[in-house]
């Protein structure tokens, strides 16, 4: 019995196995076991079952192709980490919690989103979005140093899933604010022109859980060649559900300059603009493992249930990118508490929108 399984199960771990030498994702098949005395039954059924790696393979490799999905992604969280750090005024130091959202797509197209229910494992989409609930930044001058020096720090974090969807980032970033131009005083004042120099990193992964359509194999069987007995049908079928993740690990720089109008010592106006320079690296794993279904007559055989399994990473992704970027946004001040409004443009495919509640001492 033993000798039986093991002559089984060979063919497949050398599928396996062959397919871990290649760099691939891995199909492991574990064929059903049919009762004892079924040797040239269970040699039809291995064969059959073997096709199936054909089809799963074809499948993953649809899977794993997503390099519009995987540049939006990067694109959406670079601007993200920009909209952090689009400040007006760190003459005073401050401290401030918020939220941040970002969404890359051409032209800033929306259809993407109305499509999400008909998306399936072949589907590639140019777009990409970046969302974090929970954002602290704080700043403070560094006059001791450098008159009209500042520096400026953020992080965010968020961990959420929505149905089979699921999203984990953690961004940081550090920046210096140099004050070339002094901040006036009055009723509608000029905030001077600040230049910027700073550096962020972004760790995301997206994880999608998708059902893929049944895919069958119908098994003519003859017991007895052309004996008296009848041939038959067996169907074996498998309803692969893929666990599908993009990490990606983004690191950008930037440069830019901001400036802005004061009103009544409460409502500040400001606007500017740069250039950031990112590097982004991705890879795209795979994870199923789905019960192998025998019908008819054969079904009623099995001894062991069988199952095909899909384990991977793609082989890994990187890309690096100019974008010049827009910023601006408005905000409130009463007495040291502020309601920040941030918002940073890419012409014209991403956008980042944030808000901060913060303390100015």
């Amino acid at each position: 019995m033993i000798k039986r399984r093991f002559q089984a199960f060979l063919p497949f771990f050398l599928l396996a196995a062959c397919a871990l030498l290649g760099a691939e994702p891995v199909v492991v098949i574990e064929s059903p076991i049919l009762d004892t005395d079924m040797a040239g039954l269970q040699e039809v059924l291995n064969q059959s079952i073997e096709d199936f790696s054909d089809q799963i393979d074809e499948l993953t490799g649809e899977t794993l192709e997503k390099p519009d999905f995987l540049r939006g992604s990067s694109y959406a969280t670079s601007q993200a980490v920009l909209s952090s750090l689009s400040l007006h005024d760190v003459t005073r130091p401050f401290i401030a919690l918020g939220s941040s959202a970002s969404y890359y797509s051409p032209w800033l197209s929306t259809s993407v989103i109305s499509e999400l229910d008909s998306l399936d494992v072949t589907s590639d989409v140019d777009a990409g979005a970046c969302v974090q609930p929970l954002v602290i930044r704080g700043g403070v001058p560094l006059n001791f140093l450098v008159n009209g020096l500042s520096a400026v720090a953020t992080a965010g974090y968020m961990d959420a899933s929505s149905g089979p969807f699921g999203v984990t980032s953690l961004t940081a970033s550090l920046s210096a604010q140099y004050i070339v131009f002094r901040p006036k005083k009055g009723l509608a004042a000029w905030n001077g022109l600040t230049l910027s120099l700073g550096g962020g990193f972004a760790k995301q992964s997206l994880s999608v859980t998708i059902e893929a359509d049944e895919i069958t194999q119908t098994i003519p069987i003859d017991p007895d060649g052309s004996g008296p007995l009848a041939p038959f049908e067996a169907r074996v079928s498998v309803e692969p559900t893929i666990e599908a993740s993009i990490d990606t690990l983004l690191m950008s720089g930037n440069v830019g300059a901001m400036t802005g109008v004061t009103f009544l010592n409460a409502i500040t106006l400001f606007a500017g603009g740069g250039v950031c320079v990112g590097w982004a690296q991705s890879e795209i794993s795979v994870d199923s493992k789905d019960p192998i279904n025998v019908s008819g007559y054969l079904g009623e055989l099995i001894e062991t249930p069988g199952t095909i399994g899909i384990t991977g990473t793609a082989d890994e992704y990187a890309d690096t990118f100019v974008r010049p970027y827009l910023a601006g946004g408005l905000a409130f001040r009463v007495g040291a508490f502020e309601l920040a409004l941030p918002v940073t443009f890419k012409p014209v495919d991403s956008i980042s929108v944030a808000v901060f509640i913060g303390v100015r001492l």
